[in-house]
């Protein structure tokens, strides 16, 4: 954790492992501190750590940590590193498994504090036996302190395919978003231009419980867009509901991010929690969720603006991390509400089930693309659109013709991506294999028009579509099997 680099011989610790992995369900985890550890010592200064301590690496590329993993039979195995990182310095690590490489330079951004402890989570293939999963430092800054490794070889969910949709609501004006209360049973649903809230039940039956003040159209893209229920809400003690809008406030227009109170039946006390977002016609962005994490996150556009997407200080052609009061979150790589950069218009934002975030995002001309996010990375625009060359930017996962896609949504079923598409009228499905998207197919071609926003149902393996077409959009359900 920022040490000197020492000038004895370093260290080689060779501790025993931990029993061999079992036909589980659940991961097996491995303490750092019982690993082959080369330039580096066990430590216990920082709280939060598991086990009798947590290595701390010298400050040197090549140090490394490096694990034995028995497994009964060969096959794919979701792999968590825990770490602290209490700088603010990106500290890589290149991931080999039976020394084969099979994640170079992966990102362990600072976590705000050493006693801050995360996960950072990839797949790999393991063999029938003991294999070796060694992080090595990738650069002079060494490796974050690590506290163990977790495990999992269960076995692949079934994906499914999207069945035939049923309608829920219809008499609909362009539906935005849509996020489920805590209990699973009903969710909050916006629609852009009307600047309404409604309450949808599982059934379908809908009720409006308000609209949001100070809302305003850029007679484009603008207007009532994202919305996000507190995981605690309660409708008493937490009834906070986060939404992502265009207005009016003392005379300036821009997009703002605010908190409301919702009491089970009616919205009030509207608060700005993120202003500064910059407007236009077009390209405002507007997706608003939580993640895995308990923070908020959104996707900003560039507001016709290309040059704010490479600025650091813009919060515009953006993915933004933040507080429930607006506050960056820990670890946040630029010390600001910035997490990524890079973007011309990211409206799809979810989360597989090793925590990895994926974003879908409207392109310019030729290519749309669906992102694997990474803290503090950039991704491309305005210099690159689609997959390019250019150091230091990186590459989506999945492209589509502008005319394909125009992906507004995003949502991850048994890690599988649905891809809502306005102007290619098509539901996308993409099988997502680690940190890789594999088959691709479209389904609902032309059937419903354009599709705005798809969202997964708590507790099913189903989905809920809306459509965008002006008038007579609808709300429907998609049973995935």
């Amino acid at each position: 954790m920022g040490r000197l680099l020492r000038t004895a011989v370093p260290v080689l610790l060779v501790a025993a492992l931990v029993p061999a992995h079992q036909a589980a369900a659940a991961p097996i985890r491995y303490q750092a501190e019982s690993a082959t550890i080369s330039q580096g010592v066990v430590e216990s200064n920082h709280a939060g750590f598991t086990g009798t301590g947590f290595v701390n690496g010298d400050n040197v590329a090549g140090s490394y940590v490096q694990w034995s993993v028995p497994v009964q039979a060969a096959g794919q195995a979701t792999v968590s590193f825990r770490f602290a990182n209490g700088t603010t310095a990106n500290r890589a690590a290149d991931i080999t498994v039976n020394g084969t490489l099979v994640s170079d330079n992966l990102s362990f951004a600072g976590t705000g504090a050493w006693t801050t402890w995360q996960d950072r989570v990839i797949t790999v293939n393991l063999a029938a036996g003991t294999n070796t999963i060694r992080a090595t430092a990738a650069t002079a800054a060494g490796l974050p302190n690590l506290d163990a490794v977790d495990v999992d070889t269960a076995p692949a969910p079934v994906r499914g395919v999207p069945q035939q949709p049923t309608e829920l609501v219809t008499g609909l004006s362009l539906p935005w978003a849509t996020s489920f209360l805590p209990d699973g049973q009903s969710a909050l649903m916006t629609e852009r231009n009307s600047f309404r809230v409604s309450r949808v039940s599982l059934d379908g039956t809908r009720t409006t419980v308000g609209t949001v003040p100070n809302s305003v159209t850029t007679n484009g893209e603008g207007g009532l867009m994202g919305i996000a229920v507190s995981p605690t809400w309660n409708g008493t003690t937490d009834q906070a509901v986060y939404l992502f809008h265009t207005s009016n406030d003392n005379g300036r227009t821009e997009n703002r991010i605010v908190r409301m109170n919702f009491d089970g039946t009616t919205l009030s006390n509207r608060t700005v929690i993120v202003p500064g977002i910059r407007s236009n016609t077009f390209h405002n962005g507007g997706q608003l969720k939580f993640g895995p994490d308990g923070y908020l996150y959104a996707g900003t556009g560039d507001a016709q603006d290309t040059a704010t997407s490479q600025d650091n200080n813009s919060l515009n052609g953006k993915i933004l991390r933040f507080t429930t009061s607006g506050q960056p979150a820990p670890g946040n790589p630029f010390g600001n509400l910035v997490y990524s950069k890079g973007h011309r218009n990211p409206q799809g934002l979810a989360w597989d089930s090793a925590g990895r975030m994926w974003s879908a995002e409207l392109g310019d001309t030729q290519f749309d693309e669906l992102n694997l996010i990474v803290s503090g990375h950039n991704y491309g625009w305005p210099i690159c659109q689609g997959t390019c060359s250019t150091p230091g930017m990186d590459n989506p996962k999945r492209t589509w013709t502008t005319a394909e896609a125009s992906p507004s949504s995003l949502a991850i079923v048994n890690d599988t991506a649905y891809v809502a598409a306005l102007r290619g009228q098509r539901l996308w499905r993409v099988e997502l294999n680690g940190e890789n998207a594999g088959a691709t197919q479209a389904y609902f071609t032309s059937t419903f028009g354009r599709l705005r926003s798809v969202v997964k149902v708590p507790g099913a393996n189903a989905i809920w579509i809306s459509s965008s077409n002006t008038t007579g959009d609808k709300l429907l359900r998609s049973v995935i099997q």
